[in-house]
């Protein structure tokens, strides 16, 4: 039952970037020897961090359990986030 509640959390959370990893990887894959460079470096980037957040939630599930979110501590998360997504992105 907590696997089953743990994927319904997964899907809940990341449910779109679940989506955008899996078309994203495709459209990467079927254009990275095509004339599109630009277009399959981008879909490879936002892959990489829809994949890097359901994997960061996942370990983090596992390590630390579910949390759930107060005020103060929902703020610091988003902006942990967003630096992850500005790194992923500046770096990848």
């Amino acid at each position: 039952m907590q696997i089953v509640t743990f994927f319904i959390r997964v899907f809940k959370h990341y449910g779109v970037d679940i989506i955008l990893a899996v078309v994203f990887m495709y459209i990467a894959f079927a254009y990275v020897y095509e004339q599109s460079a630009l277009l399959s470096a981008i879909a490879r980037k936002v892959a990489l961090a829809s994949a890097g957040l359901v994997y960061y939630y996942i370990t983090r599930v596992f390590k630390v359990g579910f949390i759930e979110w107060e005020d103060p501590y929902d703020k610091i998360y988003s902006i942990v986030l967003l630096l992850y997504i500005g790194l992923v992105f500046a770096l990848g």
